[in-house]
């Protein structure tokens, strides 16, 4: 007897008044009660195996959940030299139109920002192996961030934009006949109202450490150092930034100073040149604010871990 028709047959004597305590209703009640499950990969314990042998509906027509039209295909891509005309468009996660429809970027000072120019055909198609022409104007300056140097199957190729002072630089990005620009709204740290970096006599500045030129590949990143950068390696130096903690504690003997203050943790404040791999073998206490480190200096010519060019080793806190 299923539980259901037990059920319904114990609901009547019930109502009827009968006695609980004779055999018939205390029978009827305990086959009310749940059969235990065995709990297997194939059966979690919470359904029964025919319950699980039930199959959702596959035919959604009629159903709130139909589309209304069937999903069109992805446009397909073609190539740069088979597309007799294209059009260009920026993408950013923080890119806006102002009120005189320009495109604008906000940028803190050394930070970087991440782009996007997609070229398509007007009818949409993405358009492969195109390579625009990227140009800045300012104190801010474009820089790579993957190995891509021309448009990928989604008719994409992405750059990067370091912030450089505080004002309104212009970048533009042409291709063929068709040209876009944006302007890159540069903001200092203290006008967005965070600490500043103060001058250390001695000090490494982020200025200089970030004019390495970075080359990727598909597995690593690569840079050129300048030469007055290259001279530090292996020398002690101090280092002024904000730490990145890489561990949870409060203590942290592996984290990232940075340029910047982090914001967010999958992106380095900066790019690779904006950061150092920070090793303190008796660890530095996490702070939001700026931190003044010594230690030993490395530059990274090619690093197939994390991303960082430099390294700190032997690295302590000190006053700055």
């Amino acid at each position: 007897m299923s539980r259901i028709a037990t059920l319904l047959l114990w609901c009547p004597l019930v109502l009827a008044g009968c006695d609980r305590n004779k055999e018939a209703p205390a029978l009827v009640a305990a086959q009310a009660e749940p059969t235990p499950r065995t709990a297997t990969l194939d059966n979690p314990g919470t359904l029964t195996d025919a319950e699980l042998a039930v199959q959702a509906p596959i035919d959604l027509s009629g159903t709130p959940y139909a589309d209304s039209e069937p999903a069109e295909p992805p446009p397909q891509p073609i190539a740069a030299d088979k597309a007799t005309a294209v059009r260009l468009e920026f993408m950013s996660e923080t890119g806006y139109l102002d009120e005189q429809r320009r495109y604008v970027v906000d940028l803190l000072e050394r930070d970087l920002a991440y782009m996007t120019v997609q070229v398509q055909t007007p009818d949409g198609r993405p358009v492969i192996g195109a390579k625009p022409k990227l140009e800045i104007v300012g104190s801010s300056k474009l820089t790579a961030v993957d190995a891509g140097e021309t448009t990928d199957d989604s008719g994409m190729m992405s750059f990067g934009i370091v912030g450089g002072k505080m004002g309104s630089d212009r970048v533009t990005v042409s291709y063929r006949d068709q040209r876009l620009e944006m302007l890159v709204n540069v903001i200092s740290l203290k006008a967005a109202g965070y600490p500043g970096l103060d001058e250390v006599s001695g000090a490494l500045r982020w200025e200089n450490l970030m004019q390495a030129r970075l080359r990727f590949t598909d597995d690593r990143v690569q840079a050129d150092f300048p030469q007055d950068i290259a001279a530090q390696n292996g020398k002690t130096v101090k280092l002024v930034g904000f730490m990145m903690p890489l561990e949870p504690e409060q203590k942290q003997k592996h984290f990232l100073l940075t340029s910047n203050p982090p914001s967010c943790f999958f992106h380095i404040p900066g790019g690779p040149a904006g950061a150092v791999e920070v090793f303190a073998p008796k660890g530095v206490t996490a702070s939001w604010d700026p931190i003044t480190l010594e230690g030993r200096f490395e530059t990274v010519i090619r690093n197939e871990e994390i991303g960082v060019i430099y390294r700190l080793r032997d690295a302590r806190q000190v006053k700055p």
